[in-house]
């Protein structure tokens, strides 16, 4: 009989070993996976943020770009708005040349007094 005592008190023992190393691994694994879920969380923020200030990257070039692209448009338009502003004062110039000389050669062609030549001038004037 005290060997079968022996037998289950030794059994209880045992038992209560298991369940204790039971228990520590339980509290181990449960820390481990706490630690593991700490480091996806600090991951993932770490990913977030990168995505996060990809992004504004991403937006800051477009908006160089977009910058760049309108400072070649506006720079293109200037140029080809002082081209025909030239073009048009050249016109002009030779519009006022043609006149003077029509003008003088009409004052040559007419016999040369004062009101005729008077006249000839308010001519111009006004076709000027």
């Amino acid at each position: 009989m005290a060997n079968l005592l022996e037998e289950r008190r030794q059994e209880i023992a045992d038992g209560l070993e298991a369940a204790s190393q039971s228990q520590r691994k339980l509290e181990e694994a449960s820390e481990e996976s706490i630690k593991i879920v700490n480091e996806a969380k600090t991951e993932a923020s770490t990913l977030i943020s990168q995505a996060g200030s990809r992004a504004d990257q991403v937006v800051e070039e477009a908006k160089d770009q977009a910058t760049d692209e309108a400072k070649k448009i506006k720079d293109a338009a200037s140029a080809d708005i002082e081209q025909s502003t030239n073009r048009a004062k050249e016109g002009l110039k030779e519009e006022v040349a043609a006149l003077v000389l029509a003008g003088a050669q009409k004052i040559l062609d007419k016999e040369i007094d004062e009101e005729s030549n008077k006249e000839i001038i308010d001519s111009l004037i006004k076709e000027i």
